[in-house]
């Protein structure tokens, strides 16, 4: 096959390629050639995997921005300033509590909706599920109690239990309890479900 044949099958077009190709098709060399430091050269060279035994605390990590002139902006890190800290941990909770809460009233409006006979109207169904129900405080105090440990394994194990028995029991109730009860367990339980499967 000459240069100005164009490769007619797959085999010619493969072969014509391996020919055309620049890089070496084969292993590296099992000597490596290393032409600068590695990272571990380097970090050791700047001393920064040493750490001194007479402190005990933790190493202060720096968060640093490339602004877009080039300039480097470096900000501590949020977990030393002791001020903010209370802050992101009530933020944390009331941000779980408040999403699990319109979980609890979604459910609530589409169970309605499911078995009502005629559409419930809106207001009754957010009063009756989040304002005059203890549900919202009670979705506050737990994860108040309990979101702060969830990274232990006891938790995690606590967790996925809780997440297997709630889903279990909701879809037992669905199937076989009449349309009073459903309409009553469903939305607790299948908050409990997804917040469960969240912590996990």
């Amino acid at each position: 096959m000459t240069s100005s044949e164009a490769p007619r099958n797959r085999k010619e077009r493969r072969a014509q390629a391996k020919q055309e190709t620049d890089i070496p098709l084969a292993r590296p060399p099992k000597q490596e050639i290393r032409k600068g430091k590695t990272l571990l050269e380097i970090a050791s060279e700047r001393k920064l995997l040493q750490t001194s035994n007479n402190t005990k605390s933790a190493p202060t990590i720096t968060t640093t921005r490339i602004n877009p002139n080039g300039s480097i902006t470096s900000f501590p890190d949020p977990a030393d300033l002791s001020s903010t800290a209370p802050a992101y941990y009530y933020l944390d909770i009331l941000l779980y509590a408040s999403s699990l809460t319109l979980l609890h009233f979604t459910l609530t409006l589409l169970v309605h909706h499911q078995y009502a006979t005629s559409p419930p109207s809106l207001v009754s169904v957010f009063l009756s599920s989040t304002v005059f129900s203890s549900a919202p405080w009670l979705i506050l105090l737990l994860v108040a109690a309990l979101h702060p440990r969830a990274a232990q394994p006891m938790m995690q194990a606590g967790f996925a239990a809780m997440a297997v028995v709630a889903g279990g029991w909701l879809v037992r109730a669905s199937n076989e309890d009449p349309y009073l009860a459903v309409m009553k367990r469903a939305p607790a339980l299948g908050t409990l479900w997804v917040w469960g499967v969240l912590e996990l």
